[in-house]
């Protein structure tokens, strides 16, 4: 299948373009931004910084659980409700609604993310509260690449 009147920006891409995108078949291929969009570390690579595969995986999952739901535009269910724990005591039943809230989430907008543990622990003290707040732990698994990674989000 040739497309003659694909256009980017109003620019013919060269045919070389064309093909990388169209034979792109390994989840190493696919880029993404960085999340968090600016990386502190390295300020000459600008604001937006692109990545792949396991790194990728990484910012998707920070991204979603870090974005409370009804908070993107033209995406409401994107997100997870998870400010409504941050006060509460941690208890078993706790835990496993902010389980449930993970996984349900992660399965509807991260497909490729399949999780191998979760745990919700207590975090750091709310600064100015004095009560703890919440530490999600994950290990996942990229469903395209089955290479393992962990990742620790505290709220």
């Amino acid at each position: 299948m040739t497309t003659t009147s694909t256009t980017v920006f109003g620019v013919t891409p060269l045919n070389v373009t064309k093909d990388e995108v169209l034979n792109a078949t390994e989840a190493d291929d696919i880029f993404g931004v960085k999340y968090p969009l600016f990386d502190e570390t390295n300020t000459s690579k600008g604001i937006f910084v692109k990545t792949k595969g396991l790194e990728l995986l990484k910012s998707q999952l920070r991204q979603f659980i870090r974005t409370e739901r009804g908070e993107r535009v033209m995406l409401p269910n994107f997100g997870l409700s998870l400010k409504r724990f941050l006060f509460e005591p941690i208890t078993e039943d706790l835990r496993l609604a902010i389980k449930k809230e993970v996984v349900f989430g992660l399965a509807s907008y991260v497909p490729e993310a399949r999780i191998l543990n979760l745990q919700i622990l207590e975090g750091e003290k709310v600064q100015g509260f004095g009560v703890p707040g919440i530490k999600i732990k994950l290990l996942v698994t990229s469903s395209t690449t089955n290479q393992q990674t962990d990742l620790t989000i505290s709220l």
